[in-house]
This record gives structure tokens, sequence and C-alpha cells, in this order.
């Protein structure tokens, strides 16, 4: 064989503010439905004329047609607050808020 020709193509995906996406980048798609709904995930590429996204935790995949994404951006990386470091602040929280109207004569 005298001749080898191999064909590369390169597939560049912007978001919505121009920035290219790379698989493993966090981003915030808006999803066309009755309700418009935000949905953090990771990118994973093109599949099939299909936008690959998984969830955080890199444990379900799931596809978007082109045509229902409203809106892409690339976000900071998202920080799972783990249990221990809320220490139930956020119940004694809701309590304090709530002591005037429970209080009574309020």
């Amino acid at each position: 064989m005298a001749l080898k020709v191999n064909e590369i193509v390169k597939v560049e995906v912007e978001a919505s503010d121009g920035q290219v996406l790379k698989e493993g980048d966090a981003i915030m798609l808006r999803v066309s439905r009755r309700t418009p709904e935000d949905v953090v995930c990771r990118f994973a590429g093109l599949s099939n004329g299909y936008f690959v996204t998984t969830t955080l935790d890199g444990q379900h995949e799931n596809k978007y047609r082109q045509a229902s994404i409203e809106t892409c951006y690339r976000i900071k990386e998202v920080e799972k607050i783990q249990p221990q470091e809320s220490n139930g602040a956020g119940k004694e929280a809701a309590q304090d808020a709530a002591a005037p109207l429970l209080a009574p004569g309020a």
C-alpha cells in the first residue's frame, strides 16, 4: 500500500458564553421541559448527535437532544456538604426562626 489517509475530525463544544467544554467539566444546563429545569452535571462528550453528561459522582450517564438545551455554562466544582460538618445547624436555625411564631402571645 503506497498511500495511507487518516481523516481527523476535531469537534469543539462551546458553552453559551463561548467557553470550550472539556470532558469532566462541571456544567449547568437549562433543559426545555414544560417548566425549564436546571441540571448540574459533568460534560461527557457527544454521541450519535446527543449531548452526553454524567452525574457529579460519575455513576449515571444522561443524553440530551441538543435542541432541548436552552443554555449551558461551565461552573465551579460543586462540593457535597458532609453530615458531620452541618451538625444539625440547619435544624437549629429553623427552630430559632420559628420561635417567635410558637411563643404564646406573639
